[in-house]
Protein backbone atom coordinates (compact mmCIF):
# COMPACT_ATOMS: atom_id res chain seq x y z
CA UNK A 1 0.00 0.00 0.00
CA UNK A 2 1.07 3.19 -1.02
CA UNK A 3 -0.25 6.93 0.62
CA UNK A 4 0.34 9.94 -1.27
CA UNK A 5 -0.53 13.95 -0.66
CA UNK A 6 -2.68 15.29 -4.17
CA UNK A 7 -1.79 19.00 -4.54
CA UNK A 8 -3.24 19.02 -7.78
CA UNK A 9 -6.93 18.44 -9.58
CA UNK A 10 -8.28 16.92 -6.56
CA UNK A 11 -11.54 17.09 -8.28
CA UNK A 12 -9.97 14.15 -10.30
CA UNK A 13 -11.28 12.01 -7.11
CA UNK A 14 -14.61 13.39 -6.67
CA UNK A 15 -16.44 10.02 -7.40
CA UNK A 16 -15.10 8.65 -4.81
CA UNK A 17 -15.62 11.63 -2.36
CA UNK A 18 -19.16 11.60 -3.36
CA UNK A 19 -19.42 8.41 -1.72
CA UNK A 20 -19.41 9.51 2.25
CA UNK A 21 -20.63 12.74 0.88
CA UNK A 22 -22.83 13.29 -1.86
CA UNK A 23 -23.70 16.55 -2.24
CA UNK A 24 -20.60 18.33 -4.85
CA UNK A 25 -21.10 21.44 -3.65
CA UNK A 26 -20.44 20.62 0.06
CA UNK A 27 -17.20 18.78 -1.33
CA UNK A 28 -16.55 22.26 -2.69
CA UNK A 29 -16.59 24.27 0.33
CA UNK A 30 -13.62 22.09 1.88
CA UNK A 31 -11.92 20.47 -0.58
CA UNK A 32 -9.33 23.20 -1.73
CA UNK A 33 -8.66 24.23 1.59
CA UNK A 34 -8.10 20.31 2.58
CA UNK A 35 -5.10 18.17 2.31
CA UNK A 36 -5.91 15.47 0.07
CA UNK A 37 -4.73 11.39 0.38
CA UNK A 38 -5.34 9.20 -1.98
CA UNK A 39 -4.33 5.43 -0.62
CA UNK A 40 -3.10 2.86 -3.50
CA UNK A 41 -2.18 -0.28 -4.10
CA UNK A 42 -0.58 -2.34 -7.33
CA UNK A 43 -1.55 1.32 -8.84
CA UNK A 44 -5.95 1.22 -7.96
CA UNK A 45 -6.75 3.54 -6.01
CA UNK A 46 -8.70 1.86 -2.59
CA UNK A 47 -8.93 5.01 -0.17
CA UNK A 48 -9.56 9.06 -0.26
CA UNK A 49 -9.17 11.54 2.47
CA UNK A 50 -9.89 14.85 2.65
CA UNK A 51 -8.05 16.85 6.22
CA UNK A 52 -8.76 20.46 7.02
CA UNK A 53 -6.99 22.75 9.55
CA UNK A 54 -8.80 24.26 12.31
CA UNK A 55 -7.65 26.45 14.70
CA UNK A 56 -5.92 25.90 17.97
CA UNK A 57 -4.25 23.28 16.89
CA UNK A 58 -7.30 21.13 15.84
CA UNK A 59 -7.90 19.26 12.64
CA UNK A 60 -10.77 17.51 10.78
CA UNK A 61 -11.78 15.34 8.40
CA UNK A 62 -14.34 16.31 6.31
CA UNK A 63 -14.50 13.06 4.01
CA UNK A 64 -12.83 9.36 4.12
CA UNK A 65 -14.14 7.06 1.33
CA UNK A 66 -13.25 3.63 0.40
CA UNK A 67 -14.40 1.95 -3.06
CA UNK A 68 -17.74 -0.63 -2.33
CA UNK A 69 -15.72 -3.58 -3.24
CA UNK A 70 -12.67 -2.69 -1.00
CA UNK A 71 -14.65 -2.01 2.11
CA UNK A 72 -13.85 -3.97 5.10
CA UNK A 73 -10.60 -4.57 3.99
CA UNK A 74 -8.47 -2.66 6.72
CA UNK A 75 -7.75 0.40 4.42
CA UNK A 76 -9.65 3.01 6.09
CA UNK A 77 -8.34 1.94 9.38
CA UNK A 78 -5.06 2.21 7.55
CA UNK A 79 -5.58 5.39 6.53
CA UNK A 80 -6.97 7.25 9.49
CA UNK A 81 -4.02 5.79 10.97
CA UNK A 82 -1.99 7.28 8.68
CA UNK A 83 -3.37 10.88 8.79
CA UNK A 84 -3.09 10.83 12.45
CA UNK A 85 0.04 10.66 12.63
CA UNK A 86 1.04 12.87 9.95
CA UNK A 87 -0.84 15.75 11.52
CA UNK A 88 0.20 14.85 15.05
CA UNK A 89 3.21 16.89 14.92
CA UNK A 90 1.13 20.24 14.12
CA UNK A 91 -2.22 19.15 15.86
CA UNK A 92 -3.41 18.35 19.48
CA UNK A 93 -6.89 16.96 18.23
CA UNK A 94 -8.47 15.30 15.45
CA UNK A 95 -12.26 15.48 14.69
CA UNK A 96 -14.61 13.66 12.11
CA UNK A 97 -18.07 14.21 11.72
CA UNK A 98 -20.74 11.03 11.03
CA UNK A 99 -24.19 10.62 10.62
CA UNK A 100 -26.54 8.79 13.61
CA UNK A 101 -25.45 5.45 12.02
CA UNK A 102 -24.25 3.15 14.65
CA UNK A 103 -22.35 1.09 12.09
CA UNK A 104 -20.05 4.11 11.11
CA UNK A 105 -19.68 5.42 14.52
CA UNK A 106 -18.44 2.02 15.80
CA UNK A 107 -15.81 1.97 13.02
CA UNK A 108 -14.51 5.26 14.32
CA UNK A 109 -14.60 3.82 17.51
CA UNK A 110 -12.37 1.47 16.40
CA UNK A 111 -10.00 3.79 15.25
CA UNK A 112 -9.55 4.93 18.63
CA UNK A 113 -12.21 7.91 18.60
CA UNK A 114 -14.49 8.91 21.32
CA UNK A 115 -17.81 11.18 21.35
CA UNK A 116 -16.96 15.23 21.17
CA UNK A 117 -20.73 16.93 20.43
CA UNK A 118 -23.30 17.12 18.55
CA UNK A 119 -24.46 19.23 15.35
CA UNK A 120 -28.26 19.08 15.55
CA UNK A 121 -30.27 18.96 11.81
CA UNK A 122 -26.60 19.25 10.20
CA UNK A 123 -27.84 17.07 7.54
CA UNK A 124 -31.28 17.94 7.22
CA UNK A 125 -30.56 21.96 7.27
CA UNK A 126 -27.64 21.43 4.67
CA UNK A 127 -28.35 18.90 1.88
CA UNK A 128 -31.19 19.61 -0.32
CA UNK A 129 -31.88 16.05 -0.40
CA UNK A 130 -32.23 12.96 2.52
CA UNK A 131 -29.53 11.33 2.94
CA UNK A 132 -30.23 7.59 4.27
CA UNK A 133 -27.56 5.14 5.84
CA UNK A 134 -28.22 1.35 6.47
CA UNK A 135 -31.46 2.05 6.11
CA UNK A 136 -31.26 5.44 8.89
CA UNK A 137 -32.27 8.88 7.57
CA UNK A 138 -29.31 11.44 9.05
CA UNK A 139 -30.57 14.32 10.98
CA UNK A 140 -27.81 15.14 13.01
CA UNK A 141 -23.97 15.46 12.68
CA UNK A 142 -21.97 13.44 15.36
CA UNK A 143 -18.59 14.39 16.09
CA UNK A 144 -15.66 12.16 17.37
CA UNK A 145 -12.59 13.27 18.61
CA UNK A 146 -9.04 11.76 18.94
CA UNK A 147 -6.06 13.14 20.80
CA UNK A 148 -2.74 13.44 18.64
CA UNK A 149 0.57 12.90 20.38
CA UNK A 150 3.09 15.27 19.20
CA UNK A 151 5.75 14.07 21.09
CA UNK A 152 8.20 11.60 19.97
CA UNK A 153 9.67 8.88 21.57
CA UNK A 154 12.73 9.00 19.89
CA UNK A 155 14.54 6.70 22.47
CA UNK A 156 11.72 4.39 22.21
CA UNK A 157 11.89 4.30 18.44
CA UNK A 158 15.74 3.39 18.36
CA UNK A 159 15.43 1.08 21.38
CA UNK A 160 12.69 -0.71 18.97
CA UNK A 161 15.06 -0.50 15.84
CA UNK A 162 18.10 -1.57 18.15
CA UNK A 163 16.32 -4.49 18.82
CA UNK A 164 15.54 -5.84 15.29
CA UNK A 165 19.01 -5.11 14.35
CA UNK A 166 20.04 -7.29 17.25
CA UNK A 167 17.59 -10.11 16.52
CA UNK A 168 18.59 -10.25 12.75
CA UNK A 169 22.31 -10.44 13.72
CA UNK A 170 22.36 -12.93 16.11
CA UNK A 171 20.57 -15.06 13.71
CA UNK A 172 22.63 -14.68 10.84
CA UNK A 173 20.89 -12.04 8.67
CA UNK A 174 23.33 -9.74 6.57
CA UNK A 175 24.46 -6.30 7.22
CA UNK A 176 22.93 -4.76 4.86
CA UNK A 177 19.31 -6.41 5.71
CA UNK A 178 20.48 -4.57 9.23
CA UNK A 179 21.21 -1.51 8.07
CA UNK A 180 17.65 -1.47 6.32
CA UNK A 181 15.53 -2.67 8.59
CA UNK A 182 16.55 -0.42 11.20
CA UNK A 183 16.31 2.58 9.01
CA UNK A 184 13.06 1.47 7.75
CA UNK A 185 11.57 1.51 11.37
CA UNK A 186 13.08 4.95 12.51
CA UNK A 187 11.82 6.90 9.69
CA UNK A 188 8.80 4.83 9.70
CA UNK A 189 7.87 6.28 13.29
CA UNK A 190 9.73 9.58 12.12
CA UNK A 191 12.81 9.71 13.47
CA UNK A 192 14.68 10.70 10.21
CA UNK A 193 18.22 11.78 11.07
CA UNK A 194 19.20 8.27 11.96
CA UNK A 195 23.02 7.29 11.14
CA UNK A 196 24.08 3.17 11.47
CA UNK A 197 27.13 1.60 11.84
CA UNK A 198 26.97 -2.41 11.79
CA UNK A 199 30.21 -4.97 12.31
CA UNK A 200 29.20 -8.07 12.20
CA UNK A 201 29.71 -8.63 15.96
CA UNK A 202 27.95 -5.07 16.73
CA UNK A 203 25.69 -2.30 16.38
CA UNK A 204 25.92 1.59 16.76
CA UNK A 205 23.03 3.66 16.20
CA UNK A 206 22.47 7.65 16.42
CA UNK A 207 19.20 9.47 15.57
CA UNK A 208 18.02 12.53 16.07
CA UNK A 209 14.10 14.35 16.02
CA UNK A 210 13.57 17.87 15.01
CA UNK A 211 15.65 19.97 17.47
CA UNK A 212 16.34 17.25 20.65
CA UNK A 213 19.37 16.13 21.31
CA UNK A 214 21.09 13.31 19.20
CA UNK A 215 20.82 9.67 21.10
CA UNK A 216 22.91 6.80 20.37
CA UNK A 217 23.20 3.59 21.71
CA UNK A 218 25.53 0.17 20.90
CA UNK A 219 24.72 -3.05 21.10
CA UNK A 220 26.96 -6.02 21.22
CA UNK A 221 25.80 -9.54 19.64
CA UNK A 222 27.98 -12.13 20.34
CA UNK A 223 28.64 -14.22 16.65
CA UNK A 224 26.46 -17.48 17.02
CA UNK A 225 24.17 -19.49 14.37
CA UNK A 226 21.65 -18.82 12.45
CA UNK A 227 18.12 -19.04 12.44
CA UNK A 228 16.72 -18.06 9.25
CA UNK A 229 12.94 -18.76 9.86
CA UNK A 230 13.48 -15.58 12.47
CA UNK A 231 15.69 -13.51 9.99
CA UNK A 232 12.29 -14.10 7.21
CA UNK A 233 10.08 -12.85 10.43
CA UNK A 234 11.65 -10.12 11.18
CA UNK A 235 12.13 -8.70 7.97
CA UNK A 236 8.02 -9.35 7.67
CA UNK A 237 7.06 -7.07 10.65
CA UNK A 238 10.11 -4.45 9.28
CA UNK A 239 7.21 -3.81 5.94
CA UNK A 240 4.49 -3.99 8.05
CA UNK A 241 5.99 -1.58 10.28
CA UNK A 242 6.95 0.98 7.57
CA UNK A 243 3.27 -0.13 5.50
CA UNK A 244 1.87 1.64 8.59
CA UNK A 245 -0.33 -1.80 9.41
CA UNK A 246 1.81 -1.90 12.77
CA UNK A 247 1.88 0.57 15.70
CA UNK A 248 5.05 0.97 17.97
CA UNK A 249 3.09 -0.84 20.82
CA UNK A 250 2.61 -3.62 18.82
CA UNK A 251 5.93 -3.98 17.02
CA UNK A 252 7.58 -4.47 20.32
CA UNK A 253 4.76 -6.82 21.41
CA UNK A 254 5.65 -8.60 18.00
CA UNK A 255 9.40 -8.52 18.24
CA UNK A 256 9.79 -10.34 21.38
CA UNK A 257 6.95 -13.00 20.35
CA UNK A 258 9.19 -13.45 17.39
CA UNK A 259 12.93 -14.06 19.63
CA UNK A 260 10.63 -16.27 21.86
CA UNK A 261 9.63 -18.33 18.62
CA UNK A 262 10.91 -21.86 19.32
CA UNK A 263 12.84 -23.73 16.99
CA UNK A 264 13.19 -27.02 15.23
CA UNK A 265 12.47 -30.12 17.88
CA UNK A 266 15.43 -31.82 19.65
CA UNK A 267 14.95 -34.95 17.67
CA UNK A 268 14.18 -32.81 14.02
CA UNK A 269 17.47 -30.99 14.18
CA UNK A 270 19.19 -34.67 14.74
CA UNK A 271 17.35 -36.28 11.53
CA UNK A 272 18.30 -33.11 10.11
CA UNK A 273 21.88 -33.26 10.25
CA UNK A 274 21.94 -37.24 9.67
CA UNK A 275 19.63 -36.73 6.50
CA UNK A 276 22.43 -33.66 5.73
CA UNK A 277 25.23 -35.93 6.11
CA UNK A 278 24.04 -38.86 4.77
CA UNK A 279 23.19 -37.20 1.62
CA UNK A 280 26.68 -35.70 1.20
CA UNK A 281 28.35 -39.07 1.70
CA UNK A 282 26.09 -40.52 -0.92
CA UNK A 283 27.03 -37.35 -3.38
CA UNK A 284 30.74 -37.78 -2.46
CA UNK A 285 31.05 -42.05 -2.46
CA UNK A 286 28.06 -43.05 -4.55
CA UNK A 287 27.62 -46.00 -2.59
CA UNK A 288 24.99 -47.00 0.15
CA UNK A 289 26.89 -48.31 3.05
CA UNK A 290 29.13 -44.90 3.40
CA UNK A 291 26.21 -42.38 3.14
CA UNK A 292 23.85 -44.55 5.84
CA UNK A 293 26.87 -44.68 8.06
CA UNK A 294 27.05 -40.92 8.00
CA UNK A 295 23.80 -40.26 8.11
CA UNK A 296 23.91 -41.95 11.39
CA UNK A 297 27.65 -40.30 12.56
CA UNK A 298 25.56 -36.86 11.36
CA UNK A 299 23.02 -37.58 14.03
CA UNK A 300 25.59 -38.82 16.73
CA UNK A 301 27.62 -35.34 15.77
CA UNK A 302 24.44 -33.30 16.28
CA UNK A 303 23.50 -34.71 19.61
CA UNK A 304 27.24 -33.39 20.59
CA UNK A 305 26.53 -29.86 19.39
CA UNK A 306 23.25 -29.66 21.23
CA UNK A 307 25.23 -30.62 24.45
CA UNK A 308 27.76 -28.88 24.24
CA UNK A 309 25.72 -25.51 23.01
CA UNK A 310 23.21 -25.94 25.94
CA UNK A 311 26.56 -26.20 28.45
CA UNK A 312 27.61 -23.55 26.70
CA UNK A 313 30.87 -25.17 25.26
CA UNK A 314 33.06 -22.80 23.93
CA UNK A 315 33.39 -23.15 19.83
CA UNK A 316 36.62 -24.28 19.73
CA UNK A 317 36.05 -27.17 22.04
CA UNK A 318 32.87 -27.93 20.16
CA UNK A 319 34.00 -28.12 17.09
CA UNK A 320 37.32 -29.93 17.61
CA UNK A 321 35.84 -32.95 19.59
CA UNK A 322 33.14 -32.93 17.02
CA UNK A 323 35.96 -33.49 14.55
CA UNK A 324 37.42 -35.88 16.90
CA UNK A 325 33.89 -37.86 16.82
CA UNK A 326 33.45 -38.01 13.15
CA UNK A 327 36.51 -39.46 12.28
CA UNK A 328 36.81 -41.95 14.96
CA UNK A 329 33.35 -43.49 14.40
CA UNK A 330 34.28 -43.31 10.59
CA UNK A 331 37.38 -45.51 11.71
CA UNK A 332 35.65 -47.57 13.80
CA UNK A 333 32.92 -48.39 11.19
CA UNK A 334 35.99 -49.33 8.91
CA UNK A 335 37.85 -51.36 11.70
CA UNK A 336 34.57 -53.97 12.39
CA UNK A 337 32.99 -53.70 8.42
CA UNK A 338 33.22 -57.54 7.51
CA UNK A 339 32.78 -56.64 3.87
CA UNK A 340 34.76 -54.50 1.38
CA UNK A 341 36.80 -51.30 2.89
CA UNK A 342 34.41 -48.51 3.28
CA UNK A 343 35.57 -44.99 1.67
CA UNK A 344 36.39 -43.23 5.03
CA UNK A 345 36.99 -39.79 3.26
CA UNK A 346 33.32 -39.52 2.18
CA UNK A 347 32.26 -40.53 5.33
CA UNK A 348 34.28 -37.58 7.32
CA UNK A 349 33.25 -35.28 4.39
CA UNK A 350 29.55 -36.29 4.81
CA UNK A 351 29.72 -36.29 8.77
CA UNK A 352 30.97 -32.83 9.13
CA UNK A 353 28.81 -31.15 6.75
CA UNK A 354 26.33 -29.93 10.30
CA UNK A 355 29.45 -28.72 11.62
CA UNK A 356 30.32 -26.37 8.77
CA UNK A 357 29.26 -22.62 8.77
CA UNK A 358 27.64 -22.43 5.11
CA UNK A 359 25.27 -19.41 6.03
CA UNK A 360 28.34 -17.38 7.61
CA UNK A 361 30.72 -18.23 4.66
CA UNK A 362 28.51 -17.37 1.87
CA UNK A 363 27.18 -14.33 4.30
CA UNK A 364 30.95 -12.95 4.54
CA UNK A 365 31.47 -12.89 0.37
CA UNK A 366 28.46 -11.25 0.32
CA UNK A 367 29.49 -8.74 2.83
CA UNK A 368 32.89 -8.09 1.13
CA UNK A 369 31.54 -7.96 -2.65
CA UNK A 370 28.57 -4.99 -0.71
CA UNK A 371 32.35 -3.48 0.04
CA UNK A 372 31.08 -3.98 3.74
CA UNK A 373 34.68 -5.38 3.85
CA UNK A 374 35.19 -5.40 7.70
CA UNK A 375 31.99 -7.06 9.00
CA UNK A 376 32.90 -9.70 5.94
CA UNK A 377 36.37 -10.29 6.98
CA UNK A 378 35.29 -10.99 10.75
CA UNK A 379 32.57 -13.14 9.58
CA UNK A 380 35.18 -14.82 7.12
CA UNK A 381 37.88 -15.75 9.54
CA UNK A 382 35.34 -16.67 11.90
CA UNK A 383 33.72 -19.30 9.42
CA UNK A 384 37.72 -20.14 8.47
CA UNK A 385 38.79 -20.70 11.95
CA UNK A 386 35.52 -23.27 12.76
CA UNK A 387 36.99 -24.94 9.45
CA UNK A 388 40.48 -25.04 11.39
CA UNK A 389 38.68 -26.31 14.44
CA UNK A 390 37.28 -29.22 12.61
CA UNK A 391 40.30 -30.32 10.67
CA UNK A 392 42.66 -30.44 13.58
CA UNK A 393 40.05 -32.52 15.64
CA UNK A 394 40.01 -35.05 12.28
CA UNK A 395 43.38 -34.73 12.12
CA UNK A 396 44.14 -35.83 15.95
CA UNK A 397 42.36 -39.08 15.35
CA UNK A 398 43.34 -40.05 11.96
CA UNK A 399 46.89 -39.49 13.76
CA UNK A 400 46.44 -41.08 16.48
CA UNK A 401 45.12 -44.21 14.65
CA UNK A 402 47.93 -43.91 12.25
CA UNK A 403 50.62 -43.93 15.28
CA UNK A 404 48.85 -46.98 17.25
CA UNK A 405 48.11 -49.32 14.35
CA UNK A 406 50.97 -48.52 11.91
CA UNK A 407 49.17 -48.59 8.60
CA UNK A 408 46.86 -46.33 6.42
CA UNK A 409 43.57 -45.98 6.42
CA UNK A 410 42.52 -46.01 2.30
CA UNK A 411 41.86 -43.25 2.49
Amino acid sequence: MKIQQVTEDKKKYLDLLLLADPQEDMIDKYLDESTLFVLSEDEIVKTVCAVVMLKNGQCEIKNIATMPEEQGKGYGKYMIDYVCEHFSERCQMMYVGTGNSRKTIEFYEKCRFVNSHIVENFFTDNYKEPIYEDGILLTDMIYLRRPLYAQIDVKRVVNLALEAGRILLKNGGEIFRVDETMTRICNRFHVDKVDTFMLSHGIFISAQHGDEEVYTKVKHVPLSGSNLEIVAEVNDLSREISSGKVTLEEAEKKLKEIERMPGAGYWQKILGAGLGSGCFGYLLCGAGRESILAFFIGCLLYMWVLAANKHKVSKIVTNMVGGVIISSLAILANYISVMEPLQIDGIIIGGIMPLIPGVAFVSAIREIADSDFLSGTVRMIDALLVFVYIAIGVGISLSVYRTLSGGGLGL
